[in-house]
């Protein structure tokens, strides 16, 4: 090989050299900037993790509330139910006694006088009368006595109803935050894959390039040495470009000499 043609060798080869010296540093920075987001992913990852175990938590928190609610609800709505029967059971009475009282009593109270004279058994009959009046009165006193506690009840009931409500809603918020959260991991899951994948790619395309730069580092300097390239280096050199041309298409890089 005479001089000319090493000279156009050893153009061509720091050539080569300068490519993958610019390529290597690129894939550098790219796998620096890879790593950080890898790393900025994994602690995200482990805070949205954590936030998720905190809303679970809080999830059975909420759910054992709402048990509870519930139950009281359903307590003070069974109560109301007995309170209601026996209002109902003590009107009822109250109509059966104010029935018979009014079947005792004569049509005209004016009468009642003569009545009572003339009609021996009328005095048991006013008798009966007032008793029924006085039962009447007990019954009343009773029905307001149960009323009140009902309208107590009510009120109540009224409580837990809008606790209910409130609870509902806080769960639906919990839910659709464990939602979000999990969908959130689930994305970054895929980043860190991808991102994984990537890096794992740019690597291996760094290290092909760094044995190809060793090839031509050495086969420079047996050139600049003023060594005689046998053929078998200057098939090296075409392998060289060759695979270099291979690994850029591989990438989806271009490479024009």
């Amino acid at each position: 090989m005479d001089e000319v043609e090493k000279e156009k060798l050893l153009v061509l080869l720091n050539k080569i050299n300068d490519i993958l010296e610019e390529r290597v540093l690129i894939l550098n920075r790219d796998i620096e900037n890879q790593n950080k987001l890898i790393e900025q992913n994994k602690n995200q990852l482990q805070l949205i993790t954590e936030e998720i175990v905190k809303n679970k938590e809080e999830l059975v928190k909420i759910k054992e509330e709402k048990e509870r609610i519930t139950s009281d609800l359903e307590s003070v709505q069974s109560e109301m139910k007995d309170l209601q029967s026996e209002i109902d059971k003590g009107l009822a009475e109250i109509e059966i006694l104010a029935s018979q009282m009014n079947s005792q009593k004569p049509k005209d109270d004016a009468l009642s006088i003569i009545y009572s004279i003339l009609n021996p058994i009328g005095s048991i009959i006013e008798d009966i009368v007032f008793l029924c009046t006085n039962s009447i009165k007990e019954l009343e006193g009773k029905m307001n006595n149960l009323a009140n506690e009902l309208s107590k009840k009510g009120t109540l009931y009224s409580d837990f109803e809008q606790k209910k409500i409130q609870i509902e809603m806080k769960l639906d918020n919990a839910k659709g935050k464990n939602n979000y959260l999990n969908e959130q991991r689930g994305n970054l899951e895929i980043k860190l894959w991808e991102s994984g994948i990537e890096k794992t790619k740019n690597e291996n395309f760094k290290l092909n390039l760094q044995l190809l730069k060793s090839k031509c580092l050495l086969l420079i300097d047996d050139t600049n040495q003023g060594k005689e390239l046998l053929d078998s280096d200057i098939n090296m050199v075409l392998e060289i470009q060759d695979n270099l041309k291979s690994l850029y298409s591989k990438n989806g890089l271009t490479l024009t000499f």
